[in-house]
């Protein structure tokens, strides 16, 4: 979709609309900070500006495209010493963003008891609010699949909370 007409810019608008806070919670799920899901999801929307065929389904295209943004970003993150090591009196957080935080870091902890392909069908169908058949789109796996790895992925959960 390239760019260079009144309606492409009208549908990329649209897809904005209608994907921005799906794709938001998504990536900040990923990575526990809302700049840097904002940062990731706002690169998935530039990058469909530049692409030159059109997309089958742009929601996969951009949901693919911020999954792969956020793996990215982790890996360089990797890399890099965190600001707050870094200077000698880190700015005090918010109230809200504490709270953000705890909520994504408990998450992270209970997600971790599970496979990588499980724990990518949760956070798609909860956080992003996908149906199992855009889930199954975007990975490229059946729908059973899908649903199978969610099923025994809550159940696990269920499990740990019993046990």
């Amino acid at each position: 979709m390239k760019l260079n007409s009144k309606t492409n810019i009208e549908q990329l608008a649209k897809w904005i609309d209608e994907w921005q806070e799906q794709l938001f919670r998504y990536a900040y799920f990923r990575l526990g900070n809302r700049s840097d899901a904002e940062d990731v999801v706002q690169d998935a929307f530039l990058k469909v500006t530049s692409l030159t065929t059109p997309l089958a389904n742009p929601k996969a295209y951009l949901f693919r495209t911020v999954s792969n943004g956020c793996v990215d970003f982790m890996r360089h993150k990797s890399r890099l010493k965190p600001l707050e090591k870094v200077t000698s009196n880190p700015t005090p957080s918010r109230s809200d963003e504490m709270e953000a935080e705890e909520e994504f870091n408990r998450i992270e902890r209970l997600l971790a008891h599970l496979s990588e392909p499980q724990t990518e069908v949760i956070r798609l169908h909860i956080h992003a609010g996908l149906k199992f058949t855009e889930i199954a789109e975007l990975l490229d796996e059946p729908v059973t699949t899908i649903k199978s790895r969610f099923a025994s992925g809550i159940e696990k959960l269920r499990q740990s909370f019993i046990n």
